[in-house]
């Protein structure tokens, strides 16, 4: 069997790479960035041409592609896709009903929801490369110092005051009831619920008569604006109490002026900063996209993955796989995070001993092998 492998600035790429390796699977790569995942016809004909000529029981790729779907559609080559994201950014998902198209999605909330739609969704959690990982640390350790709280990521910082500013009182009041709704659930992702397409007539029509230049809000763009402005506020309350009591590390390209508190640390790249940083710092945060319904962030295993230990928002697939306490801690409101964080910077044998145990669950459990088994089987 021959796979190719198609690569785009996806974190997961070395990783799959070495278990192809290590499963003896031949394959080859396809190196590509797109500007536009849905219109490239310089890609579609140089894809298409090898496809055609590589002799290939199937193309794998992270995240799907609409593009790659239609050649495989096209040559009669199965396509296997493992989505990592949340939500998939594609504007129009007929190719995901394509006879070749095999999707996996990290989410098992976002699958259940793409298979209402018709699409043949799956669901695979993510993975995590251990010794992988181990080596970067080893090899460049020393260059990090230890930290008490750390978070590695955006702000979240949208245009959320840009989009409302010109609506009208009501259509303000009921968006930021749908923000502050969706920041009191735990686990839960309720703003597809709360969008209505009357409220999304009632905007445009109010865009409509400003001079907005023709603007209308799509209910997708709109759902991705409100989850993103949740999940901002989130992150910004966490770190505001955390860095009044702790000393807390930010590494993102993002700043806030308002978080006077936090040591802004700049941007940790994957492979090199970021697994220092997870190894290094007694407590790291995960505070997840509100648009991730079920499925465990690829940073919560990371962190692990690094043997580092891990505080989480709740996630219901966290809390099926690992058991919180024991492997992760997990909290469910603000007073939950501040009280967890106290406790475990104050007992140190505990968090390492959940760090270990975690690190251990993900080596065993959460391995590329295994998953790389699971997403070629039947090809």
């Amino acid at each position: 069997m021959k796979v190719l492998f198609f690569q785009w600035h996806s974190f997961l790429n070395e990783g799959m790479e070495r278990a192809l390796q290590k499963l003896n699977i031949s394959y080859e790569t396809y190196a590509y960035q797109f500007t536009d995942w849905e219109d490239d016809d310089v890609f579609l004909e140089q894809f298409e041409n090898k496809v055609k000529n590589g002799a290939y029981r199937a193309v794998l790729s992270v995240n799907f592609s609409p593009l790659i779907s239609k050649v495989c559609e096209s040559c009669g080559v199965p396509y296997v896709s493992w989505v990592y994201d949340s939500p998939v950014h594609i504007r129009n998902l007929d190719a995901m009903k394509h006879s070749c198209s095999r999707i996996y999605f990290f989410d098992r909330g976002q699958a259940e929801e793409y298979k209402k739609q018709g699409i043949d969704a799956k669901h695979l959690p993510l993975a995590v490369d251990t010794e992988l990982f181990g080596k970067r640390i080893l090899r460049y350790g020393a260059e990090q110092s230890r930290a008490d709280v750390s978070m590695v990521g955006t702000l979240y910082q949208t245009e959320y005051a840009k989009y409302t500013a010109p609506l009208g009182g009501y259509v303000r009041g009921y968006l930021e009831g749908i923000v502050n709704s969706q920041m009191k659930i735990a686990g839960g992702y309720v703003i597809p619920e709360l969008v209505t397409q009357e409220l999304l007539l009632k905007m445009n029509e109010e865009y409509r008569s400003l001079d907005t230049g023709g603007f209308q809000m799509g209910s997708r763009e709109l759902e991705f604006l409100l989850a993103c402005e949740a999940t901002g506020r989130e992150r910004y309350l966490a770190l505001s109490l955390l860095s009044r009591h702790f000393a807390v590390d930010l590494y993102s390209a993002d700043t806030d002026a308002r978080l006077d508190k936090v040591h802004f640390r700049g941007y940790a790249d994957y492979y090199r900063r970021m697994p220092l940083v997870f190894s290094r710092s007694r407590i790291n945060l995960n505070i997840s996209l509100k648009t991730i319904r079920t499925g465990i962030p690829l940073r919560v295993l990371d962190i692990m993955g690094c043997g580092g230990f891990v505080l989480s928002s709740f996630g219901q697939e966290l809390t099926e796989h690992f058991v919180p306490g024991e492997e992760c801690a997990v909290y469910e409101s603000l007073e939950d995070l501040y009280a967890q964080a106290e406790y475990y910077l104050k007992h140190e044998d505990a968090r390492m001993r959940m760090a270990k145990a975690g690190y251990e669950k993900v080596k065993r459990e959460f391995t590329f092998e295994e998953r790389l088994k699971e997403l070629l089987s039947g090809i």
